[in-house]
Formats: C-alpha cells, sequence, structure tokens
C-alpha cells in the first residue's frame, strides 16, 4: 500500500493526537477504542482529520492486520506523546495551584537486576517528600528501555552505562564492578581476590540479558578466559541458584546482597584480581525541557539515591 499525500490544513486537536497515540500504542483502531471508550468510527475519524492538518498519512489501515505507522507516523508519534504530556502538566499547574508541578505521574523504567536495589528506596523516599507525584515503573532489558526512552513512553530510566545510547542526558549514580560468584563450597570460596583463569575449565552460568551479556563475553574475552557455558538464565535469582548448587560459577555486578539463594543455598561473590573497568549506574532521560517533577526525580535521585544505595562493600 502507498502513503497518501493529504493537503495540510495545519490545525488539529489535542484529542486527535490522544488518539493517534492510543492506536499506535494498541496496534489497532477497536483496541484503541477501548482504551479511550469511544467508538472506533469516533476513533478512525480523529485520525484521519489528524492526517489532513499536518498533510501526510499516518497510519496504513489493514482489515485483518490492524494498524502499522507510517514513516511519517512513527515521526509524529512522540512528538503527539510529548505535546500530550506537556497539555496535561498545564491543567494540573492551572488547576492545581503553586505546587502544580509536583503533581502527576512520572513513568520510570529499570532493569530487572537494578530495580530491586534502586525503585523501593526511590519511591518511598521521593512520594514521602512529594505525595502527589505518582511513580509508575516498568522493567526491561537495557535495548527496550533506550527505545521507549525515545518514543516518549517513559520519563527516566535506570540502567548500566553499558553500550547506552549518548543521546540520552544521564546523571551517574553509583559505579560498581564484576564480581566472581561462587558456591560456598567452592575451592575458592574462602579467597578474597581470584584469578578469572582459574576458574576457565568450570562450567559457567551466564546471566543471559542485555547489557549483562554483553559485558561479561567481553570481560572474559579481554581476560583470555573462554567461558565454557552449560546454562543460561535470564533471571537473575535463578542464577544465584545454580551457582550455589555447585553446577558453575558466573559474573555478576557485586553488591550487597544475602548469600542465601531462593532455594536455601549459599554463594560467595570474590573480587577478580585483573579489577574490571568500573560500570556506571545512570538516570537518563530525554533531552530537553522537562516537566518539574521529572526534574525533582532527577535532582533526587543524585543527591539523596545516588549516595544511599550501596552495590558493594
Amino acid at each position: 500500500m502507498t502513503e497518501l499525500h493529504l493537503p495540510p490544513r495545519g490545525d488539529f486537536t489535542f484529542r486527535q493526537l490522544e488518539c493517534f497515540a492510543a492506536v499506535a500504542e494498541a496496534g489497532s483502531i477497536a483496541g484503541a477504542a477501548a482504551g479511550l471508550h469511544a467508538s472506533e468510527s469516533a476513533v478512525a475519524d480523529a485520525v484521519t482529520a489528524l492526517e489532513r492538518s499536518v498533510g501526510a498519512q499516518l497510519l496504513l489501515r489493514r482489515r485483518s492486520r490492524g494498524v502499522t505507522l507510517t514513516s511519517a507516523g512513527q515521526a509524529a508519534l512522540p512528538l503527539a506523546k510529548e505535546l500530550l504530556g506537556r497539555a496535561s502538566e498545564l491543567s494540573l499547574t492551572v488547576t492545581g495551584g503553586h505546587d502544580a508541578s509536583l503533581r502527576g505521574p512520572v513513568r520510570v523504567g529499570a532493569l530487572s537486576t537494578l530495580a530491586p536495589s534502586v525503585l523501593p528506596l526511590l519511591i518511598r523516599e521521593f512520594t514521602d517528600l512529594h505525595p502527589d507525584v505518582e511513580i509508575r515503573f516498568s522493567l526491561a532489558d537495557q535495548d527496550e528501555l533506550a527505545e521507549r526512552l525515545n518514543d516518549g513512553d517513559l520519563d527516566l530510566a535506570f540502567a548500566y552505562d553499558i553500550d547506552f545510547s549518548p543521546e540520552f542526558s544521564r546523571v551517574v549514580l553509583h559505579r560498581t564492578r564484576a564480581d566472581l560468584i561462587v558456591s560456598a563450597d567452592h575451592r575458592l570460596a574462602d579467597r578474597d581476590v581470584v584469578d578469572l583463569a582459574e576458574v576457565a575449565d568450570e562450567p559457567m552460568v551466564l546471566l543471559d540479558i542485555a547489557p549483562s551479556r554483553q559485558h561479561t563475553l567481553e570481560l572474559m574475552s579481554a581476560l583470555g578466559v573462554t567461558p565454557r557455558i552449560k546454562y543460561r538464565t535470564a533471571n537473575y535469582d535463578l542464577c544465584r541458584g545454580l551457582v550455589g548448587r555447585g553446577l558453575g560459577y558466573s559474573l555478576l555486578m557485586a553488591r550487597r546482597f544475602t548469600p542465601v539463594t531462593w532455594d536455601g543455598s549459599n554463594v560467595v561473590n570474590l573480587r577478580i584480581r585483573e579489577m574490571p573497568r568500573t560500570i556506571g549506574i545512570l538516570v537518563a532521560w530525554r533531552p530537553g525541557p522537562q516537566p518539574e517533577r521529572v526534574k525533582a526525580l532527577i535532582d533526587f535521585s543524585r543527591d539523596v539515591v545516588a549516595p544511599l544505595i550501596r552495590f558493594d562493600d
């Protein structure tokens, strides 16, 4: 199907933007209509009116496969979401009085391996100070976090600075490093520092998520160690449990944790003698003006949360 080129009219409404964003997110007119509590015809008419206003087709409509974004639609979607967010902020400011800028939602994304160490403290402390701010969080891998930031689906993301897109603004909250993780009865368990080559011939349990996977394999390659990967898992606690049962070693970011795994075994984290490069734990956001509540959360993460989180001794 070819895109239609419509003569621009130059005016559109926020309702039309809302319908367009809802259809793009739901992947169908019907799904968007259900979410907006509107009729399918009303949603379709709003999107068509928006397309005529901007002079370009934003969606390709296929009866059997729902809708897909055109190239113009892909470019317009993050701008539409930003305009909708700013409109919501304007409404809160006008109706909510002096402190309204610190009201409303902040959409936060985090890596599953970082979230338990950062989000509970952040949510509790920040919302105690600003009870009218609602922190909505979701977990994703690093590539998805970057994509959702870019699309305007997230306001902030907590991630590692391993191949994280340089286009985003950021603050480094803390620096950590990779440790060797072994079972409590491993032959090296009573050591403080080890050479990675000492486990080169043993089976490995790989935490198979981005960016941990890339960092682990690059680190081992740089140290001349070829891992004998026996198990792969995207679950952090399962990785520790497999190690605790003596099924292999792993490399995980250093952090304070109980040595007892969920299944009752024990693990030990050992410092690697070659001193792997430290990795930054960062909060990132799209460059440009931010709502006051988002700026406040960035500042809070840097000034309050960063000194309190500890990922190693």
